[in-house]
């Protein structure tokens, strides 16, 4: 598995037992366009390396976007800091590859015309191979 497709499991199981996303309908891998309000997708991301003299790492960039159908951005900004929290605290291995450090770096908030809010939220990853 790559380390990339490793990490978004990672994030998605850390969504998925979030206590304060439980309101969410789902956590998707791309655009759910019959998904009902609130949900999450994971991407879009990019992977650069991170390699150092003892091994393999890499440096993952990656965007959250929760997107939500009601008026007003409060439940979408409640929603957003559950989900940073989850990611925040995203720890461990999977498929040889080791968490190893994950910094929140922004959250914007965008409401569209059709009265859709949308929180992208931006995390940068690294990760060691084992």
């Amino acid at each position: 598995m790559s380390a990339s497709l490793a990490v978004q499991s990672l994030i998605v199981a850390a969504l998925r037992g979030a206590p304060g996303l439980a309101t969410l309908t789902g956590v998707f891998d791309g655009v759910a366009p019959d998904a009902i309000a609130p949900y999450l997708t994971v991407g879009a991301d990019s992977m650069a390396d991170w390699s150092h003299q003892t091994g393999t790492g890499h440096e993952h960039a990656v965007r959250l976007a929760l997107w939500d159908d009601r008026p007003g951005t409060a439940r979408v900004k409640v929603l957003a800091a559950a989900a940073e929290t989850a990611v925040r605290a995203l720890a461990g291995s999977r498929d040889a590859t080791r968490i190893a450090g994950v910094a929140f770096v922004r959250t914007v908030f965008v409401k569209d015309p059709g009265g859709w809010t949308q929180a992208a939220i931006d995390f940068r990853i690294r990760t060691e191979q084992l």
